[in-house]
């Protein structure tokens, strides 16, 4: 049986999703031109709008994003 908190996300996951998506494999593939956007000060999230909304979405690809920050950063 599913937990309320798990019927929440349910639908706010539902919710969110727009007709034109990507899924983790092609936001892995654009991972490092993301990351060098927003290195730069440009706005990732508006030059490559369907990989800021899949790091929105997917915990798994936030991380690695922020890793890959991290890296590239030297911190």
């Amino acid at each position: 049986m599913l937990k309320r908190g798990d019927v929440v996300k349910l639908v706010r996951v539902i919710a969110e999703t727009h007709e034109a998506e990507i899924g983790c494999d092609e936001c892995f593939e654009q991972l490092d031109i993301f990351a060098e956007t927003e290195l730069s000060g440009a706005e990732a999230g508006a030059a490559m709008p369907l990989v800021g909304d899949h790091l929105d979405k997917c915990t798994d690809c936030r991380s690695k994003f922020e890793a890959l920050l991290a890296a590239l950063r030297g911190t």
